[in-house]
C-alpha cells in the first residue's frame, strides 16, 4: 500500500484483516522516542483507490522535515508543481 507522505518518520508494528472488508488495516507508531503517536491505514472497502489514514494523539515534537527545513535556506518542495499559463487554443468552426 502506497502511504502518503505527512513529514514524520513512522515504523509499521502490525497488520490486521478488517471485518466486512478485503482491505487488511495496516498500524504504525511514530519512530520518535517517546512520542506516543499512532496511526492506521487503510484502503476503502468499496473504492480501494481511496486510502484512510486515521491518526491518534498529539506529536510531542515537530516534524523531522520541518526541522531540516528550518536549518537550511528555503527550498521548493520536492513535490510542488509550477503552472504557467497556456496560450488559448483556436478552433476553426
Amino acid at each position: 500500500m502506497e502511504v502518503m507522505d505527512d513529514g514524520y518518520k513512522w515504523r509499521k508494528y502490525g497488520k490486521k484483516a478488517v471485518k466486512n472488508s478485503p482491505n487488511p488495516r495496516n498500524y504504525y507508531k511514530c519512530s520518535r522516542g517517546g512520542c506516543n503517536v499512532k496511526k492506521r491505514i487503510e484502503r476503502d472497502r468499496d473504492d480501494r483507490s481511496y486510502v484512510i489514514t486515521t491518526y491518534e494523539g498529539v506529536h510531542n515534537h515537530e516534524s523531522p522535515y520541518m526541522v531540516y527545513y528550518n536549518n537550511q535556506m528555503p527550498l521548493m518542495a520536492p513535490n510542488a508543481l509550477s503552472l504557467q499559463a497556456s496560450p488559448p487554443s483556436s478552433s476553426s468552426t
